[in-house]
């Protein structure tokens, strides 16, 4: 009897250390061709994604897709080819993961909503779908789309639109046109004091999802001749270039302390001399697969380290915020997002903007 269940245990084991291995996800790359198309599929267990290239007539086109790993592979079942003279649109077709249209036209990678229309007409319209338009109205701000918070600068105070309310925050009793010392956290939109004139101590500090407005008197004054370089969670970095000091702010309790220079750098974190930080302005920077630059008024996505740049819009004004897949940027004086899935769309519009828009727009 002992020995069976010995015998049992073991082979439990065995089978719990079978499942473990048959489920760990690992690196791979793998090429294949399907309807005379080069496909290399590859997946970062790292960073948790699936990279494509497709070779088509001598021009290589690339897709990725953030997913934990499967154990599949030969994603793709079917390549569809639409051409129109030169251009064409390769639709990569499984049942595993989610594909779109990857473009090329005047021999540039671009998004395939932004395809000139011989082309587009083209595309099945499963694609092409667009979301349903709002037609609100707040202080003279139309409102197109609720899915994300804005906090829009109104000169002493801001707007706030969620996907439920609107209301106006008003912080300072003077107007402020130019103002550099406002930074986001991962809940929260933090502020200097303004009714201030060199030095400040004092922060309002927005509740993101909700609007809430709280208020810390810090410990000590810091010049307006500061700024952020980024947050960690709920933390806060200032570097004060008159006093050559670094602080962190605990967003969440108003705790300031004065610390090492430092950098965060793709997750991670690197000691730096505090003259380095002085009147640079750098900034943090965060672990992303997607990579936005706007170039001469074109904006353009590439993914993790390729060189292959997506045209995704041009004529636009400045961008206004990258977060995780998703870029927030401005036309003349309309917002918009894009999702690589689902393309651009547009947000809000304020006529305000055509005059001023630098730190007038924050979103989340």
């Amino acid at each position: 009897m002992k020995k069976l269940k010995i015998f049992q245990i073991t082979l439990i084991l065995l089978f719990i250390i079978f499942i473990i291995f048959f489920f760990k996800s690992v690196n791979y790359t793998k090429e294949y061709v399907v309807n005379d198309i080069k496909i290399i599929e590859t997946y970062n267990k790292d960073d948790d994604y699936y990279y494509f290239t497709f070779t088509y007539k001598d021009k290589t086109l690339d897709y990725l897709y953030e997913s934990s790993y499967k154990r599949n592979r030969n994603f793709i079942e079917n390549m569809k080819v639409i051409e129109e003279e030169e251009d064409f649109c390769l639709i990569p077709e499984g049942n595993t993961l989610e594909f779109i249209p990857l473009c090329m036209e005047d021999n540039e990678i671009t998004y395939y909503k932004e395809v000139n229309e011989n082309l587009r007409k083209q595309i099945p319209e499963e694609y092409l779908k667009e979301e349903q338009e709002l037609n609100e109205t707040f202080k003279d701000i139309n409102i197109y789309n609720r899915d994300f918070t804005y906090l829009l600068w109104n000169y002493n105070g801001f707007y706030y639109i969620n996907n439920d309310e609107e209301k106006e925050i008003k912080l300072f009793d003077s107007e402020t046109y130019n103002v550099n010392l406002v930074a986001y956290t991962k809940d929260y939109l933090v502020i200097a004091d303004y009714d201030n004139s060199y030095t400040f101590d004092k922060i309002y500090r927005i509740t993101l999802n909700n609007g809430d407005l709280k208020e810390y008197d810090l410990d000590r004054n810091i010049y307006f001749d500061s700024y952020f370089p980024g947050y960690e969670k709920n933390k806060l970095y200032i570097v004060d270039n008159k006093e050559e000091m670094m602080y962190e702010l605990n967003v969440k309790n108003g705790d300031l302390e004065k610390i090492k220079a430092k950098m965060y750098k793709n997750g991670k974190w690197e000691e730096v001399g505090i003259k380095s930080l002085i009147n640079t302005n750098k900034e943090f920077t965060y672990k992303t697969n997607y990579n936005y630059t706007l170039e001469d008024g074109t904006l353009f996505l590439n993914y993790q380290t390729s060189e292959k740049k997506t045209k995704i819009d041009d004529s636009v004004t400045t961008l206004v915020r990258i977060k995780d897949n998703l870029v927030f940027y401005l036309k003349t004086d309309t917002l918009y997002v894009f999702n690589p899935l689902k393309g651009s769309t547009k947000l809000l519009e304020f006529f305000e903007w055509n005059f001023n828009y630098d730190n007038m727009i924050y979103v989340d």
